[in-house]
């Protein structure tokens, strides 16, 4: 018979050390060098060492990321392997190409992100700071079986410093330029021997580095949260865990600078229409000029110039509960139930401009408050069968509501009678022949002059109203057959059903009383189509006709809606979508007998097939209503190999995949009945991500470490049809282009970290000077067909430059090991490089980019008691 792992290890022990950042070193007998000991993960639901769990994973213990001087997740993607994260303008996460790249409630993440076994269902929740963290597991590759809510690209599992049986804590402080101040601490504070309690508190704020033209410092921090967590200990079989999690969040988004990256674009010169501002209809330029006022050339070194109409204010209040009940309930079985709520309300307005330009040109408004509330119940039951077989089984349900109430807006536009004729062709009902015998008689009124044209050709003004009921179920299963002591196969699977209820009211401006308002306020405006706005100008270009008409509207309108509007379009859909996810998987482990004599110590070699799933939803599709898109799913094939070496002081992992992905969500830019553009979602066809990941630790002395990962993923597209921009727009023909030899967006290709550190103890203590240097390959940013041509053209209209970044810190812990303190710099070099943003090349014709931070410093104090 096989010797037993500990199978009753309580799943509580999660993620108790670190592989890619330096776990506990140990002294190695007849070396100089350093042992590096066992790291335990929960990888499959139970716990085991992370050298014999045939699943790629990166575990983090919080020692770790404290010594890393890491204080967010965001963060974490500066060291784990094929891991991006974005905190721009919205957060986003990616695994391996896979992620969410809108902010919007409809859609749910690609990379599921777990609190002590709760799941955060919306990526504004996600991006949590390290605080009182005892370990993180990053989980690479689809999650389709034993985790809570299926997904495609991985998972983030965070796990608490659970209450401790003593009286003692912690206090952090540390202060930093751009007035930055962080204060941390936690308490243990046991009731009883078996009641046991943890507060913990963190605040963190900072001045925005970047300096808008109105005055407001963007890329702020400012964060308030607080954790209560209790422990009972209830007998030898059951313990109970509770906590609260209370967040505030009171920051700016980051602001932004723009560039045109196509003068052929719909909005450009691609419709011929003029902005606010022309005043001569042979060369327009007032939405160039827009654009570049907020270019990076025209504007000082972190400055920008978005306008007063901006409200780049991240304002978010958060509650999260958890209870877990863990249950041996037999010397080889136990059972783990977890039952979570999360409650957040986001503060708004907020606003983007997405044209990138200080004028209120195009706007896209979150108004009032978006609310969001879940509720999750998780059953697990694990095991032992047979004494060779370890299962996982159990049930996930969640309750979700999800609010936003947006507005689309854009100004009064203006066109020459021809232009114009054009537009008016594409919107139902128009008869063109009695508006031209309209326009020739009028243009006999304007002496010596063209005939100036305004109207809303595009959206005036949108207001959507839209709430979301989702309910999840899934049931899940794996077995782990341990033929050997060397050999074991996994089988597992997956049954998800998810229905989606949504409710939307769409109101959108009344432009028969915009023609009415105008033409009332300036007998110089001639009605010519009321149902397009359309008035022509009794006057000449030179008197900025747009400007007057706007105005007008803005002086009638104070609000954020600066339009009269319409009646209530109300739609409801409900739509049920189900999968089932099955993987499989086999692990050898090298008996020691054959490893003998060699410089391995360890190492186990393993082969996965496993599958995800995420599910489609309802999105608002411009005046059309709800539209429906798809699930997405995905198919992984993996192999890997993890050695220990050199006395183990060497450890090696290595991870080689290849995955199909079918019917991706793609945001992208179409046109809804009315011929009005719409930013909305797609399916493509099919996608293929091949890629391979290392890491590595090695202990080359006791004090030494050295840590390196590296990742290099292949996106590409085998099928992904679209239809041509232009066409749709103003002839309403759908023209289909291919758009298959396009890069992945918003991921690098190429990730690598290299992190050293050094320590000396002294008798004045022990001091750890480190170095870490992190790499990105350049990464596409390009939205639609038209910003991959012009990336064609030049990469630098539609890419993001690859960049390196240098960390730095030092570190000095006394003789009891009470009391730290640590200088830090981060971005050394002071580097100046993008984290996100957008490049549309076939509508707005602008790219749009976000800078990451650049230069800080500062020095923290650590106390324990």
């Amino acid at each position: 018979m096989k010797t037993q792992k500990n199978h009753r290890l309580p799943l509580t022990l999660a993620g108790l050390m670190a592989a890619t950042l330096p776990p506990a070193v140990a002294a190695n007998q007849g070396s100089s060098a350093g042992v590096i000991e066992e790291v335990i993960v929960t990888a499959r639901k139970r716990a085991e060492s992370i050298q014999e769990t045939p699943v790629a994973v990166t575990a983090i213990t919080g020692d770790s990321l404290r010594e890393q001087g890491i204080l967010g997740a965001q963060e974490l993607s500066k060291s784990v392997p094929s891991l991006q994260i974005n905190n721009s303008t919205s957060p986003q996460i990616f695994i391996r190409g896979i992620g969410q790249r809108a902010p919007f409630a409809r859609f749910d993440p690609s990379v599921s992100v777990y609190l002590d076994g709760i799941f955060i269902p919306r990526p504004d929740g996600q991006l949590l700071d390290t605080i009182d963290v005892d370990s993180v597991q990053v989980l690479r590759g689809p999650q389709g079986t034993l985790f809570g809510k299926n997904n495609t690209g991985g998972a983030l599992v965070f796990t608490l410093t659970k209450p401790g049986e003593e009286f003692g804590g912690y206090i952090e402080g540390s202060l930093g330029n751009y007035n930055e101040q962080r204060l941390q601490a936690a308490v243990d504070l046991p009731i009883n021997d078996e009641l046991l309690t943890r507060i913990s508190v963190n605040t963190r704020r900072r001045d925005g580095f970047l300096k808008d033209a109105t005055g407001r410092e963007n890329q702020s921090i400012d964060r308030l949260s607080a954790i209560f967590q209790t422990r009972w200990l209830a007998s030898d079989d059951l313990t109970i865990d509770g906590f609260a999690f209370v967040g505030r969040t009171r920051e700016n988004f980051p602001s932004y600078h723009c560039r045109i990256v196509n003068e052929d674009a719909l909005f450009v010169n691609g419709l011929g229409i003029l902005w606010p501002g022309d005043t001569d209809p042979n060369n327009p330029s007032a939405y160039k000029d827009n654009c570049e006022a907020n270019s990076r050339e025209s504007q000082a070194d972190l400055h920008t110039n978005q306008g007063d109409s901006q409200r780049q204010k991240k304002d978010q209040d958060e509650l999260m509960l958890g209870l877990t009940f863990d249950y041996q309930f037999s010397a080889d079985h136990s059972m783990k139930s977890i039952l979570g709520y999360r409650d957040a309300t986001k503060f708004n307005p907020q606003t983007t401009a997405d044209e990138g330009g200080p004028a209120e040109f195009l706007r896209a408004d979150l108004l009032d408050d978006s609310l969001q509330e879940s509720l999750t119940f998780e059953l697990q039951f694990n095991g032992v069968l047979f004494d060779s077989v370890d299962y996982a089984a159990g049930i996930f349900w969640q309750d979700e509501y999800k609010s936003e109430r947006f507005n689309t807006a854009n100004p009064l536009v203006g066109a020459e009678p021809t232009k114009f004729l054009g537009l008016a062709a594409g919107q139902q009902g128009v008869d063109i022949g009695v508006v031209g015998d309209l326009l020739n008689t009028l243009t006999g009124l304007v002496p010596g002059g063209t005939l100036p044209l305004v109207a809303g050709a595009l959206p005036l003004a949108t207001v959507q109203d839209f709430e979301i009921d989702g309910e999840t179920f899934a049931a899940f299963t794996q077995a782990t057959w341990h033929i050997t002591d060397n050999l074991e196969v996994t089988l597992g699977g997956r049954y998800t059903e998810e229905t989606r209820d949504s409710y939307l009211v769409t109101r959108s401006a009344d432009l028969a009383e915009v023609t009415s308002i105008i033409s009332s306020a300036d007998p110089r405006f001639v009605p010519v189509l009321p149902d397009m706005g359309a008035m022509a100008f009794l006057g000449r270009w030179s008197q900025d006709p747009l400007t007057i008409a706007n105005n007008i509207l803005r002086e009638r309108f104070t609000g954020d809606i600066r339009a009269p509007l319409g009646d209530a379009k109300i739609d409801q859909r409900e739509d049920t979508f189900r999968q089932f996810t099955p993987m499989a998987s086999a692990a050898y482990i090298f008996p020691e007998e054959l490893l003998d004599g060699s410089i391995i110590n360890s190492a186990m070699v393993y082969a996965t097939w496993s599958n995800g799933f995420k599910s489609g939803f309802q999105e608002p599709f411009g005046l059309d209503g709800l539209s429906v898109v798809e699930p997405e799913e995905l198919e992984n094939r993996e192999i890997g190999i993890k050695i220990d070496a050199l006395e183990r002081s060497l450890r090696i992992n290595l991870a080689a995949y290849s995955m199909t992905f079918e019917n991706m969500h793609l945001i992208t830019v179409n046109v809804d009945s009315n011929n009005t553009l719409v930013v909305g979602s797609q399916n493509a066809g099919e996608s293929v991500i091949e890629g391979a990941e290392l890491e590595v630790m090695w202990f080359p002395s006791m004090n030494t470490m050295v840590n390196f990962t590296y990742s290099n993923n292949n996106y590409r597209y085998e099928e992904f049809m679209d239809n041509d921009l232009k066409s749709l727009a103003l002839r309403g023909e759908f023209v289909p282009i291919d758009r298959s030899d396009e890069e992945f967006a918003v991921s690098p290709e190429e990730t690598a970290a290299l992190g050293i550190q050094y320590t000396f103890n002294t008798d004045y203590g022990r001091f750890v000077p480190r170095l870490d240097a992190s790499y990105k390959s350049d990464v596409y940013l390009g939205l639609d067909r038209g910003a991959w041509e012009a990336s064609k053209r030049k990469e630098a209209l539609s890419y993001a430059d690859a960049y390196v970044l240098f960390d730095a810190r030092f570190s000095w812990t006394n003789d009891r090991d009470d009391l730290s303190i640590a200088a830090y710099v981060k971005n050394l070099t002071d580097e100046r490089y993008d984290i996100g943003a957008v490049a549309a090349g076939d509508s707005i014709g602008t790219l749009t980019t976000v800078l990451g931070d650049p230069r800080t410093y500062g020095i923290e104090l650590r106390k324990t008691f």
